[in-house]
């Protein structure tokens, strides 16, 4: 029986309901004028001049009416956006109540209606995370936004009526929610701009969620204290309230609720293909799309409660930080004391540890098994789906220096050098390290989503930004802005040449995805569906577009044996 974060969570229900819902206003259609018999021109008669000159003089008055900001009435309330080169902007929407003090590590709760009209023309607060950065001083655009824990809000881009292709009258646009990536501990939807892509005739939705140990976190007193609430995934589980927010709303934006497009990068596209696993997701989305990062965890599942072999559980960790963060209190006194904390002190918490991705965890409600296992099994969420990776995702390992025998994690180390020649350990580890946890996870979720029917899409970025001469390939992280804009940060963004079209043609695969579950769209180079055993072709993705077939076949069948091998391990 699927369930959902609403059932589990009766508060979002009821706040969704409190709010009555007006009817919309149906379009009325009128018959056109019969058509006229030809006749002569004639001098207009005085009475027309004057009544046009008078036309002439109200024009400024009706450019003024169009031009007002535009309006919505949601379950909550009404909103008052903006509006830019086409496009609508929604920003700072609440999807879930504030998540600090006595709501910290709780699932997410109905955000409260308002009375009158909501400025929704500036960003919400983005979720507390690390100001750090092991590359050198923060970066620039967390300056841009205030941080706290009532950061459950979303931004809606939206075409305005008329702009963008098939954002014609009475047509429910697609809709696309971004996941931002970060390793789950930094980022912020509100970074990544939808104004492009939302001219391509989608609306884009880019919602927050809880971030590092306030959104992964378990503790033995929480079983305690919520004995019927999923425990644990608080990121997904914010996910799935902004999900449920766009089934609730998004058609009062012009939006089709029975078509939305999971779009996610690095963290996000582990997310996307986790909430595809979930029994929580099933009928909040369509299609997906897994970006650099999908959940790899065949054979390193982690747990809720129960510690594995080299995987700790989250409740331990959860433990480890109240001993050293509240090491005075016991019992049903930890989890106040826990919560009376500021959120910095969480945070420099995590600052002082060894950098970590937070990977959900088997939680029993949220996740109940491994998402490879379940994509195998053909039992994710039935979707078209859309995987790839850049060609350089080693930049994502530039600053550890893990030593061989590590990175292979008991490969031998002669097997790999023959797959691999020609490296030095250190660009072994690296190698071996993107293959194992990027391109050949998603090589394996490609497989198993075509064996099972679904159609099924797999690309490689391989442009290098001309901002980035020197590198490679295409660096972790380099294809989001030819999709997103950065917010506030004008001039990263691909813009000239070879770039702008690099851009549109990224922007117009990923809109048609949305739009029918198929990239391909006119003008564009033709994009081969994936064919289940890897016989398909790889799209890729450069300034001169192409599709490869057998892509790097003896690496990728190196390590899909290694994963068949772990299916038939027990599982957890």
């Amino acid at each position: 029986m699927d369930i959902s974060i609403v059932q589990t969570c009766p508060a979002i229900a009821a706040g969704l309901a409190a709010v009555p819902r007006e009817p919309e206003p149906r379009p009325v259609h009128r018959p056109g004028p019969a058509p006229r018999k030809p006749h002569m021109i004639r001098k207009p008669p005085v009475a027309l001049l004057c009544c046009c000159l008078l036309y002439l003089t109200l024009l400024p008055t009706v450019a003024a009416a169009d031009a007002a900001p535009p309006q919505v009435r949601i379950a909550q309330g009404v909103l008052r956006g903006g509006h830019q080169d086409g496009i609508d902007v929604f920003r700072g929407i609440p999807f879930a109540a504030d998540t600090g003090g006595e709501r910290r590590w709780h699932p997410p709760a109905a955000a409260p209606a308002w009375k009158g009209v909501r400025d929704a023309t500036a960003a919400g607060p983005i979720c507390p995370q690390s100001t750090q950065s092991r590359q050198g001083p923060p970066a620039p655009w967390l300056a841009l936004f205030e941080m706290g824990e009532d950061c459950l809000n979303l931004t809606v881009y939206r075409p305005a009526a008329g702009a963008g292709a098939g954002a014609g009258a009475g047509n429910r646009l697609p809709v696309m929610l971004w996941i931002h990536g970060g390793s789950a501990r930094v980022g912020s939807g509100s970074r990544h701009g939808g104004m492009d892509l939302a001219g391509e005739g989608v609306i884009v939705v880019t919602p927050n969620y809880r971030l590092d140990r306030l959104g992964l976190f378990a503790h033995p007193q929480l079983a305690i204290e919520q004995p019927d609430a999923p425990l644990g995934n608080y990121a997904l589980m914010d996910l799935l309230a902004a999900l449920q927010w766009v089934q609730a709303n998004i058609d009062r934006f012009g939006g089709d609720p029975g078509n939305v497009t999971l779009f996610g990068q690095s963290s996000g596209g582990v997310a996307v293909t986790a909430l595809m696993a979930s029994p929580l997701a099933k009928g909040l989305f369509h299609r997906a799309i897994a970006q650099s990062g999908v959940m790899a965890d065949l054979d390193r599942s982690r747990m809720l409660a129960r510690d594995l072999p080299g995987s700790p559980s989250l409740q331990s960790d959860g433990l480890a930080m109240a001993k050293a963060l509240a090491p005075e209190a016991s019992g049903a006194d930890v989890l106040p004391a826990l919560r009376a904390l500021p959120w910095q002190t969480i945070i420099a918490y995590s600052e002082g540890l060894p950098p970590a991705v937070m990977i959900p965890v088997i939680d029993g409600r949220v996740l109940t098994g491994s998402t490879m296992r379940g994509f195998a099994a053909g039992d994710s969420v039935p979707v078209p789906f859309m995987v790839g990776s850049n060609s350089w995702e080693q930049s994502l390992y530039q600053a550890f220096k893990l030593p061989l025998p590590m990175a292979l994690g008991g490969v031998p180390a002669e097997q790999a050098r023959a797959i691999y020649p020609g490296l030095d350990d250190a660009a072994l580890a690296a190698q071996w390290l993107v293959d194992a946890q990027f391109h050949a996870p998603a090589r394996f979720m490609a497989d198993a989503s075509a064996t099972h029917g679904q159609p099924t899409w797999v690309y490689r970025f391989d442009h290098v930004p001309e901002a980035s001469p020197g590198q490679p390939g295409a660096a972790h992280s380099d294809e989001v802005p030819f999709l997103l804009e950065p917010v506030g940060l004008p001039g990263s963004a691909p813009r000239a040449g070879e770039e702008a079209r690099l851009a549109n043609q990224l922007r117009a695969y990923w809109a048609s995805f949305a739009r029918s579950g198929d990239p391909n769209h006119a003008g564009l180079p033709a994009w081969p569906a994936w064919q289940p055993g890897g016989q398909g072709a790889t799209q890729v993705l450069d300034v001169q577009t192409r599709s490869e077939a057998g892509l790097r076949q003896p690496v990728m069948d190196l390590h899909q044996a290694r994963f068949q091998h772990a299916l038939q391990a027990t599982p957890p």
